[in-house]
């Protein structure tokens, strides 16, 4: 076997380690979500049968904040029906993925960076494998173990943590995928060797010799864990930002991490060759980009073209002008006991719902948590400076501080107005408004922190010793993570009403109206009563109207608007009572009254109310059970209705759907077109076959690499 043979073979041994890793502690919190059922909690709605419809694709009056992923998500729960495979398990199951790939990205910085952590990819292994049985072999092997000792807190942390436990008890599975590609760019990109370059004598260009030793062993255990080829690892980066890019937000942070990493790559001015390296994966990276963006691009532009959303961007805010419309301050990091903003984004926290938090964040707690993690921050601190030209603590470091210092900044005065001006003057500014998220840019620098503390450690301790050190302490910053997760990821199963209430209203003319008003429900069947987005409009294929409001820190706080401008004035007409014509004329053909749940009704029952009129021209009950009530109004008044004067037995829904047909065709109520319908499946399909591509050509060129290296 050759040297590079040995080297490469450690380099996959040293990522299965980190996968085996990731996959324990992923199983630890993910523990509940192995029992059957589908998982409803805040913005986690998983359902049996989610269908194609406008709000899927982005369409519909709310923004386009789950685009391309809602429609993901019924293409893969159509693949799964059609071989017979349950549909249940998808979303959990894509969340560990993300988990394991996230500890798998971050072995592989910490072995790109930390000097001795490359998994035996240096210059001792390389010998090691020439001579194997020699004095350097057994050295080898000793720093192989140790290595990953070094690397233990780094692949716990960077799973294990406020950051990601918060998201998750918010139900932001899929931006896992973005804080995944977040940790996998500088470890693709952010190289000195961008296009792995050799001299004529087969050397790896030298940087200054005062460089050298300390930085050698990081480059070359980099070259090995990125697979040793420019092209792999900008394909890869390629297939990071479109995974990524499952939803808007997810998106942005890939990106933002890719521009990073590629400004901070190692190339010097007469590097003509590497210079152009960069170049090729800026443009290979833009074009993925631009591809990946377009199902939600497309679709909000289509849809303030109309006008159905009141022209609101992607998680942006509809509605009435300020605070309240924009949410930028119900959205702003909050401070957590005893150590303010700035301490707790530094510490990975401050989500702005505190119902997502752990019971041991909102504590005193917190700030034991804190000061742990400055110490690991002090104990790094000689590491991190004398690693301060590798291009990959550059990109890293300089990120985090910027990232915690314009978070915080945004939860002050000032930064709230900056950002409410921006949201309220450009539509997709509203992606930034929820500006903890961005925290995720601040997580490779952690995990490298918790690598170089682990390894000053070693140098007292025995380097099991410190790494049991370190990983208690990223443990620490959240210990009852597993136990907050399993308490409110119960998973649950659908009652048979629904799919009766799907079985009558999917594909029909006309638009289904909620109750109790809101977009969230509160019902002891779903999550022990805690709030969970409706799950409505993901499953029933009809357009169903949520305004999207939201309330933010329980009652007597400011709402914050959403951007169903037609849904909020129907919900209101519903709210006072108005006559059943007042909705029909807005298009309103269903109300759904969830009846276990808790809300809002007004006096809703004064137009639900059956009178003694034909069904034709009268509300009526089209199904009922103790969790689920649906009405059928009747058509708009003056609708071109059929001759219905005696219809055939168990024809009169057939007839009072034909007249809505009418109705709705004489007033044009469908904003959106069968083009533009089309347009934006075609730019999901476009998505997944970009992503389907990448991924097959990184996998192509790992596996061609890996026969050359052998061969």
């Amino acid at each position: 076997m050759s040297a590079s043979a040995g080297v490469r073979g450690r380099v996959d041994t040293a990522a299965l380690t980190d996968a085996g890793i990731g996959l324990v502690v992923t199983a630890l919190l993910l523990a509940g979500l192995a029992r059957p059922g589908f998982p409803l909690l805040r913005d986690w709605v998983a359902t049996p049968s989610p269908p194609l419809s406008d709000a899927a694709l982005g369409l519909g009056e709310s923004a386009a904040r789950a685009v391309p992923q809602d429609v993901a998500m019924a293409w893969a729960s159509r693949a799964l029906d059609a071989v017979g495979l349950p549909v249940w398990p998808l979303t959990g199951l894509l969340t560990a993925i993300f988990c394991v790939w996230l500890a798998v990205a971050a072995g592989a910085l910490v072995r790109q960076v930390v000097p001795a952590c490359g998994g035996a990819t240096g210059a001792d292994a390389a010998g090691s494998a020439d001579a194997a049985g020699s004095a350097r072999a057994k050295g080898s092997a000793r720093a192989a173990g140790s290595a990953v000792w070094i690397r233990l807190p780094a692949v716990v942390g960077a799973v294990w943590n406020p950051f990601v436990v918060e998201r998750l008890l918010q139900g932001h599975w899929s931006l896992l995928a973005g804080v995944a590609a977040v940790m996998t760019m500088p470890v693709l990109l952010a190289r000195a060797d961008l296009r792995d370059l050799r001299a004529p004598n087969g050397a790896i260009r030298a940087r200054k010799s005062a460089e050298n030793e300390h930085s050698g062993c990081a480059r070359r255990a980099g070259r090995g864990a990125g697979g040793g080829h420019g092209g792999l690892r900008i394909t890869g980066a390629c297939a990071a930002l479109a995974i990524a890019g499952l939803t808007p937000t997810g998106w942005v942070l890939a990106v933002i991490a890719a521009a990073v990493a590629l400004t901070c790559a190692d190339v010097s001015p007469g590097r003509r060759a590497w210079t152009g390296a960069r170049a090729h994966a800026a443009v290979a990276l833009t074009a993925t980009a631009v591809v990946t963006a377009l199902p939600w691009l497309l679709a909000t532009a289509l849809v303030s073209s109309v006008g159905p959303a009141g022209g609101a961007g992607p998680a942006g805010g509809g509605g009435p002008a300020g605070a309240a419309a924009t949410g930028v301050a119900a959205f702003a990091a909050r401070a957590e006991p005893g150590i303010g903003t700035l301490g707790s984004v530094v510490a990975l926290g401050g989500i702005w719902n505190s119902q997502a938090v752990p019971p041991s964040r909102a504590t005193w707690w917190a700030a034991v948590a804190l000061a742990l993690l400055l110490l690991v921050w002090v104990l790094a601190a000689r590491g991190l400076w004398r690693s301060r030209h590798l291009p990959a603590v550059r990109a890293t470091i300089l990120t985090a501080i910027l990232t915690w210092l314009l978070v915080a900044i945004a939860a002050t005065g000032p930064g709230i107005a900056v950002l409410e001006a921006l949201v309220g003057a450009v539509p997709a500014a509203g992606l930034l408004r929820d500006t903890q998220k961005v925290v995720a840019l601040a997580l490779p620098a952690t995990v490298l922190a918790l690598a170089f503390a682990t390894r000053a450690l070693a140098a007292r301790l025995r380097p099991i010793g410190a790494a049991i050190a370190v990983t208690a302490i990223a443990i620490a910053a959240v210990p009852d993570a597993p136990r907050a997760l399993w308490d409110q990821l119960r998973p649950v199963t659908f009652g048979p009403g629904w799919a009766e209430v799907a079985a009558i209203v999917d594909g029909q003319p006309g638009d289904l109206l909620v109750l109790p008003a809101g977009s969230f429900r509160s019902t002891p069947l779903w999550a022990d009563g805690r709030a969970v987005l409706d799950p409505a409009p993901r499953l029933l294929d009809t357009r169903v109207l949520v305004p999207g409001d939201l309330v933010v820190g329980g009652a007597g706080q400011a709402a914050v608007s959403g951007e169903g401008d037609r849904a909020r004035r129907a919900t209101e007409a519903l709210m006072r009572g108005e006559d059943a014509q007042v909705l029909a004329s807005m298009g309103i053909r269903w109300v759904l009254d969830e009846r276990t749940s808790a809300g809002p009704r007004g006096e809703s029952a004064q137009t639900l109310t059956a009178g003694d009129a034909p069904r034709e021209t009268s509300t009526t009950t089209t199904f009922s059970n103790p969790e689920l009530t649906l009405y059928e109004l009747p058509p708009p008044a003056g609708a071109n209705l059929p001759d219905a004067s005696a219809p055939p037995a168990g024809a009169n829904s057939a007839v009072t759907a034909s007249a809505w047909d009418n109705a709705l065709s004489e007033a044009s109520a469908d904003p959106v077109s069968g083009a533009a319908r089309g347009a934006v499946l075609a730019a999901h399909a476009l998505w997944l076959i970009v992503l389907a591509a990448s991924l097959a050509l990184a996998t192509g060129r790992a596996q061609a690499g890996r026969v050359v290296r052998n061969s």
